[in-house]
């Protein structure tokens, strides 16, 4: 027997009711799924002890100002076993350079900071005539993922390894910022210069449009060594009669080999 259009229809539609009874439901999504804030979790015991042991030199250089604070720990992955708030870098003259707002890092971390502010930054300002008073903090410890992406690794910020710096302010008043290389030439280079010696990580502006506002250093350990030194500065601008005098003596000396 032929059945028609009309009656298959029909025994689908009658048949339709049963047949999406058995059909199986979704699971429902656990409540952590849709959950975007990590949750404070207890650090571990080990992990405490051996970043504390890292504090012991940090504590005998002397370099800084710095509170310790109590440990921090996330589930998505964020540690800060023994952090300390870095207010201000002692020189080796007594006189103190402000970092503003105190920055949050883990002692080795702030170790390096204070001896790139006190042995490589400070001689760059004194031959400017001047020394550093101040240093804008644009980030420190903070719990995100890299770029504050959704998704992304967990950012160097995110283990209290890694500081942005927007500008730095002089005794006599100037203020030399990251953004447009607002400062002198010769200091900014000798700042690239220098971070990228110390840091593993070091991106500004040129390196992606999340750094054209300031300065990111840190010191996220990689294989074989591997380091980042992505900071592009201006070429410097030569003075009118400089490119003159460069060409009359490029003639000069082609004349001679003539």
């Amino acid at each position: 027997m032929r059945l028609s259009a009309a009656s298959i229809t029909a025994l689908f539609l009658f048949m339709a009711p049963g047949l999406a009874d058995d059909v199986p439901l979704p699971r429902p999504r656990p409540p952590e799924a849709d959950r975007k804030v990590a949750l404070p979790v207890e650090i571990d015991p080990l992990e405490r002890e051996a970043a504390l042991k890292l504090c012991e030199e940090f504590v005998r250089a002397d370099v800084a100002v710095a509170t310790a604070l109590e440990p921090m720990a996330w589930d998505n992955g964020c540690t800060a076993a023994a952090p300390l708030s870095m207010t201000a870098i002692k020189l080796a003259s007594g006189k103190l350079v402000e970092l503003k707002p105190a920055a949050v890092l883990r002692c080795p971390t702030a170790l390096v900071i204070a001896r790139w502010v006190r042995d490589d930054l400070t001689p760059l300002a004194e031959r400017l005539g001047s020394r550093i008073e101040r240093v804008d903090v644009a980030s420190s410890f903070a719990c995100r993922p890299r770029n504050s992406v959704l998704g992304a690794v967990m950012s160097e910020h995110g283990n209290a390894n890694a500081l942005d710096i927007s500008a730095l302010h002089l005794a006599d008043g100037s203020r030399i910022a990251i953004q447009n290389a607002a400062g002198p030439p010769e200091f900014l280079a000798g700042m690239r210069q220098s971070a990228c010696a110390r840091f593993t990580t070091v991106l500004g502006p040129g390196a992606d449009k999340d750094h054209e506002t300031h300065l990111h250093v840190d010191l996220a350990e990689r294989r074989n060594g591997y380091r980042i030194c992505q900071w592009v500065l201006p070429e410097p601008v030569k003075a009118p009669g400089t490119a003159a005098a460069g060409a009359e003596t490029a003639g000069k000396t082609i004349e001679k080999e003539k």
